[in-house]
């Protein structure tokens, strides 16, 4: 488990990389970071979110309830208040542990475990991306983890996702898809993957590597590129980690939209 997760995170590591260099003086975004963390013998929570402090009132709210939707959805209190959210939510996990252990049993002296961290990955004046990482232990062998992520326009808040992509079903696209996974197998694990045949020993699919599966989670953008995460066992197996690759703008630039192309840089 210890060196699986340690490459979770070291591949999670690659693509959250502050971008915040483009920032003017003229913008007002800022964040503070929230935590909520807890821990005896029976349950262990860890909660942490970048909630934004100052801003236009569209992002601001917009960004709270991602946060709280990324941690369960059920919080209806005021959006205003980032430590109220963070507690309401480790509170619910706490008892949400302490319910499954009763049920399940204690797993070999281990507590329960959740955790949740929910920070800014990459900012310009145009836009912020946000990625959230969990992980979650019930016993078994092994955890669960999860990776994602969203970007966010800065004058309205919108959220951006698969739909800032156009021409997704095209061979183009999925070339970008085939390449960036060798790439992340070839950086990420010792296997060396050049040819198709080595990339499909590499999944759990049984789909031509010319056309993939697209991720479940949303595409997001970063300093260099679109990112696009696969989670644990959702193309390839658990030792594997969850493929993340990020595409370059200038090979990525014709299957943008005008609308997400406005916020490149």
């Amino acid at each position: 488990m210890g060196q699986t997760k340690t490459t979770i995170i070291a591949a999670i590591a690659t693509t959250i990389v502050s971008c915040s260099g483009n920032m003017t003086a003229g913008e007002r975004f800022k964040t503070d970071s929230v935590k909520f963390e807890q821990k005896d013998t029976a349950t262990e929570i860890s909660l942490k979110a970048d909630f934004a402090t100052q801003g236009n009132e569209a992002l601001t709210n917009t960004i709270a309830e991602y946060i709280s939707e990324q941690l369960g959805g059920t919080y209806t209190g005021t959006l205003a208040n980032g430590d109220s959210i963070v507690n309401y939510y480790g509170n619910v996990q706490r008892d949400s542990l302490l319910h499954l252990r009763k049920e399940y049993g204690p797993s070999a002296g281990m507590p329960y475990f959740f955790s949740c961290e929910i920070k800014i990955a990459c900012e310009t004046n145009k836009y912020v991306s946000y990625t959230t990482y969990t992980e979650t232990f019930l016993g078994g062998a092994h955890g669960t983890h999860s990776f994602s992520g969203v970007t966010f326009r800065k004058t309205d808040g919108r959220r951006f996702g698969w739909e800032m992509l156009r021409n997704t079903d095209s061979e183009g696209f999925h070339a970008l898809i085939k390449n960036g996974l060798m790439r992340y197998f070839n950086d990420n694990t010792t296997l060396r993957v050049k040819t198709d045949r080595d990339l499909k020993a590499c999944l759990l699919v049984e789909d031509d590597v010319n056309y993939l599966p697209l991720p479940r989670t949303v595409p997001y953008l970063t300093k260099d590129g679109v990112t696009f995460v696969y989670q644990s066992y959702e193309i390839a197996s658990y030792a594997a980690g969850m493929p993340q690759f990020t595409v370059p703008y200038r090979d990525i630039s014709p299957y943008l939209t005008s609308t997400a192309s406005n916020l490149i840089e």
